[in-house]
């Protein structure tokens, strides 16, 4: 405690990452989600940005005559949305947080521990379906 009572709190920040770092990292992603069976069947996109890897996913919009979409379709028929995101803290990997993205965009973690652990856990965790 400091003087005036006051507990302080360390906010962990995201990593930053240099482009071979985010090769490196890229790689070591890959090979875990190849590890997993519904992980590596729903993502569509990686994209590393700001110490952090977001999962991408596709999902096939009905097209209705009359309306007009807001985002591009890719290939006419899908729009792309956030599945995950994993926040790195350190480049060994060991401290990472799986997030979660509610419908109002809030992020919610859902498990802390390494790389691996996030990934393995958004294979079985339901919030990832």
């Amino acid at each position: 405690m400091n003087r005036k009572g006051m507990v302080w709190v360390k906010v962990k920040t995201p990593i930053k990452l240099d482009q071979r770092d985010k090769n490196l990292l890229l790689k070591n992603i890959e090979a875990e989600i190849e590890k997993t069976t519904k992980i590596r069947q729903l993502v569509s996109r990686i994209d590393i940005r700001a110490g952090r890897v977001y999962l991408y996913r596709l999902y096939e919009q009905t097209r209705i005559e009359g309306v007009t979409y807001t985002v591009p379709l890719i290939d006419g028929k899908y729009l792309e949305f956030p599945l995950a995101r994993i926040t790195l803290y350190d480049k060994a990997y060991r401290d990472c947080s799986l997030d979660w993205q509610s419908s109002d965009n809030k992020w919610m973690t859902i498990k802390e521990g390494s790389l691996e652990e996030c990934i393995q856990e958004a294979e079985v965790s339901d919030w990832f379906e």
